[in-house]
């Protein structure tokens, strides 16, 4: 967006990112999107709504700047991980970013437990 038009400048940018995009916001916006597919799917076509999902995480390189970047071991490079949480019909429920030597167990339990959605998850 700043490269359409000239006059808007980092300094814009980060007081927008400042002033009204924060992580409470995000993940309400995308419990939102994730309630309104849930509940407009096609019983016929997707079958009953399940209350399973599978987690995994994929690591993406990053720079060293990073704070989160550290090195990984399996995949001898440096990055950070994001770990999400899938609902079995492929609605992703839960993300998170995580360094490469964080627990993913700790990763799976946050998402069932912190999903935010109407989506109910057998524990």
């Amino acid at each position: 967006m700043a490269g359409v038009d000239p006059r808007i400048t980092a300094e814009d940018l980060r007081y927008t990112r400042r002033r009204y995009l924060h992580k409470e916001h995000l993940r309400a916006a995308i419990a939102q999107v994730v309630n309104a597919l849930l509940h407009a799917r096609l019983e016929a076509i997707w079958g009953e709504t399940t209350s399973t999902c599978a987690s995994d995480s994929k690591k993406f390189q990053a720079v060293d700047q990073n704070l989160l970047t550290q090195w990984h071991a399996r995949y001898r490079g440096p990055g950070v991980l994001v770990y999400w949480h899938v609902e079995r019909r492929s609605v992703c429920i839960y993300s998170q970013l995580k360094s490469c030597t964080s627990s993913e167990v700790a990763a799976m339990l946050e998402g069932v437990l912190r999903h935010c959605t109407d989506m109910t998850i057998k524990r």
